[in-house]
């Protein structure tokens, strides 16, 4: 997987052509930003897109299975955005199963973004098959969990 693109980069690559319609709330939410990647290997159990919104913030919409297989892929992207963006928001609205490794990338993700003073807020879309493993395993509190990208402030 190839690192994921900075501002310079990202910027001018227009919509997602394939962006899913189960990812209505990241599509609006980023409607005006319009530069979308996306990050993924064809073909993976785990879809990454990548919007930038403003300067200093990036989405990572997940789509899909944060299981052992994809939970390297999504991790190394979510690393490669804290480390140049300021504001990092992860939304895992589309995800349909989020394995103990994937717990741990968010984990790891939070502490890079820590020792770079950046900041990651999760957006969980109140999904039970997100939340639960969170609360089960006290991950919940050590991130910045939101219902809904509506939830943050815009850039």
């Amino acid at each position: 997987m190839s690192p994921a693109p900075d501002s310079a980069e990202c910027a001018g690559t227009g919509p997602a052509p394939d962006l899913p319609p189960d990812l209505p709330e990241v599509a609006a939410w980023c409607a005006e930003a319009g530069d979308w990647v996306r990050l993924d290997e064809p073909g993976s159990g785990v879809e990454l897109y990548l919007c930038r919104v403003g300067e200093r913030t990036r989405v990572l919409a997940v789509r899909g299975e944060i299981d052992a297989a994809e939970a390297a892929a999504f991790q190394n992207a979510a690393i490669d955005l804290v480390r140049t963006a300021k504001h990092v928001i992860v939304d895992l609205t589309g995800v349909r199963f989020l394995a103990s490794r994937g717990l741990a990338a968010l984990v790891r993700t939070q502490r890079a973004a820590e020792a770079v003073g950046s900041t990651v807020a999760v957006v969980s879309g109140g999904s039970r098959v997100v939340l639960r493993p969170m609360q089960v395993t006290g991950v919940d509190t050590q991130l910045q969990l939101v219902g809904a990208l509506e939830e943050l402030e815009r850039p």
